[in-house]
């Protein structure tokens, strides 16, 4: 269910737009001045009560406007939403109203408050008195006090929906048309989901944006049908860079130490060299040695 209140001072326009935004959303228009106009035309006790009150420039009680729309919405167990124009006025409204809105359990959805300058305010409200046969709207005195009423009563409530994340601004003066344009969009803006994007690859939400997520966001918002790269790949690239540059470096280790082995092998075999040539060494030293000693046995052997 969508349940917007329309907030703004009097003369802002929220009559006007509450009836367009109804008939393009399929809303209720809950007006607490109609129904309070209603009670008075036709001459009630509620009515006279009201008519009192709001000739002076002053808020009905709560108790008389919350029973009136509790059996507004008892009336309409069907409807999309409603539209509240011109209630809460006070954060104990607003507070009662959350409470009514609970047990049906169809809260506020948001409120989006009409922002109009005094001046114009005054100068919309007199043109209007012309034609609508309102007192309130004929006498300046009235208009100025209801206008004050609105900024030290009802302005505070939009720290109250600010708090509850339902607070939207919206500049109140131009054309009706132009005004609604802006109604919309906040609307939609709020209620409508928005579904990813979707290339037939990979879907935006799947991309990791952990790795210069800026540059991400900015492909993203630029170029809106650009495929993305999946996260496996960039993975993959990097794992791949990494193992390369480890298995360079294991090569090159190997290589030296290779280089070393080899290097200590030149060198001891010259020493085996050496050792073999000792070896030759003593081993004709050893012949000479015997040819010596035959000859010597020999020439002693002739002497004889």
């Amino acid at each position: 269910m969508l349940n917007i209140v329309l907030f703004g001072p009097p003369g802002a326009g929220k009559g006007t737009q509450s009836k367009k935004l109804c008939d393009a959303y399929h809303l209720i228009h809950l007006s607490t001045g109609d129904l309070l106009r209603d009670e008075i035309n036709r001459v009630t006790t509620l009515g006279m009560q009201a008519k009192s009150v709001m000739d002076k420039g002053e808020l009905v009680s709560d108790e008389i406007v919350i029973a009136m729309i509790d059996a507004k919405l008892n009336a309409n167990p069907q409807a999309k939403g409603f539209i509240f124009d011109g209630f809460p006025r006070t954060q104990a409204q607003a507070q009662a109203l959350d409470e009514l809105l609970e047990k049906r359990k169809a809260p506020i959805s948001m409120m989006i408050a009409l922002e109009v300058n005094d001046v114009e305010l005054l100068h919309r409200l007199l043109l209007r008195g012309k034609d609508s046969g309102r007192p309130d709207d004929r006498d300046e005195n009235v208009i100025r006090r209801r206008i004050f009423n609105y900024n030290n009563q009802t302005a505070p409530l939009k720290k109250y929906y600010s708090a509850q994340n339902k607070f939207h601004s919206v500049y109140g003066m131009g054309t009706v048309e132009n005004i609604f344009e802006l109604l919309c969009a906040t609307i939609d803006n709020k209620t409508q989901v928005k579904k990813p994007y979707h290339d037939g690859t990979v879907t935006v939400a799947d991309v990791s944006m952990a790795d210069e997520p800026a540059k991400h966001l900015r492909a993203i918002k630029e170029k809106p049908h650009h495929t993305v790269p999946a996260k496996k790949v960039v993975v993959k690239k990097k794992v791949a860079v990494k193992h390369t540059k480890k298995a360079v470096v294991k090569k090159a280790a190997t290589k030296k130490a290779a280089k070393k082995v080899v290097a200590k092998k030149t060198k001891t075999k010259p020493a085996k060299k050496k050792v073999a040539a000792k070896k030759l060494v003593k081993k004709s030293a050893t012949k000479k040695k015997v040819v010596v000693k035959r000859s010597t046995k020999k020439t002693s052997k002739k002497r004889r």
